[in-house]
């Protein structure tokens, strides 16, 4: 039986088919005229470099899609009330939960410790739960988080942010800090058995090697901390073949429109 639904998939196709679309518009539009900048790179490989700075701009364009497909796969699996994308929220905390948040994230910055998932945790219920019984003075800032999901059998929130496998060095302390407000937000505003809140990344970029981005690593633990590659889209879709039917959406739509791609990023070419 396949785990992601007839419904599910007519919607990826939809999205796959629509990123495809505009960047073979984008390429006839264009033509010759977008290229990396590099001159380099246009010395070396003139005649194909539109091709590939059109690919490149393809895979970029294709980390937002990706976000959707959680999205999708979630609703499929979880049902739609138990799923949030893009929650915008103002998160009134007790100033002293704002500040642990600082400390955890000035430790990891200065690089004074490494990520302890799970003693994070711990320590942000607790501060929670103390700022609660002493009644302390609040604030509030803004947020947009990535992703909600309610399991409501075992009465559990997780919470992630979604990423690709190399960030920029600010995104990845701003999820960090994001990740940390929706736990303690979890903490203080539900009455959930359990919270997660890892940081999910849509794949491994040197498969099958282990992932060793140091930028992640520094703020994240992958015990607990990190759902990478097959391990987020099987959880996502709540079974071990999620992430290979996934991928064979993609293969499939590859092989079906193959000549399509190929006739409209070949025409990009300089031929002499």
């Amino acid at each position: 039986m396949e785990v992601i639904s007839i419904k599910a998939k007519k919607a990826i196709n939809f999205l796959i088919d629509s990123l495809v679309n505009k960047y073979i518009t984008k390429a006839k539009k264009d033509g010759h005229l977008k290229n990396s900048g590099n001159p380099f790179v246009m010395a070396l490989l003139s005649d194909f470099e539109p091709i590939l700075h059109n690919i490149h701009g393809l895979k970029t364009s294709l980390g937002s899609e990706l976000e959707k497909i959680a999205e999708i796969i979630a609703i499929d699996r979880w049902g739609k009330d138990n799923v949030k994308r893009k929650i915008k929220r103002d998160v009134i905390l007790p100033k002293s939960v704002y500040a642990e948040i600082d400390t955890i994230l000035n430790r990891l910055s200065n690089a004074k410790t490494l990520s302890d998932y799970f003693a994070e945790k711990e320590k942000i219920k607790s501060v929670v739960q103390l700022s609660k019984a002493k009644n302390e003075a609040t604030e509030a800032h803004k947020y947009e988080f990535d992703l909600e999901i309610y399991d409501k059998e075992k009465n559990k929130y997780y919470f992630l942010e979604m990423k690709g496998p190399d960030p920029n060095t600010t995104e990845v302390p701003g999820a960090k800090r994001r990740l940390l407000t929706q736990l303690a937000y979890g903490y203080a505003y539900t009455e959930a058995e359990d919270i997660d809140c890892p940081i999910a990344i849509y794949y491994n970029n040197k498969y099958p090697k282990p992932y060793k981005n140091p930028k992640m690593l520094g703020y994240f633990n992958p015990n607990g901390g990190i759902l990478l590659h097959d391990d987020f889209w099987n959880f996502i879709g709540k079974d071990k073949k999620t992430y290979s039917e996934l991928l064979n959406l993609f293969r499939e739509y590859g092989k079906k429109n193959k000549k399509r791609i190929w006739d409209s990023f070949s025409g990009l070419m300089f031929t002499k």
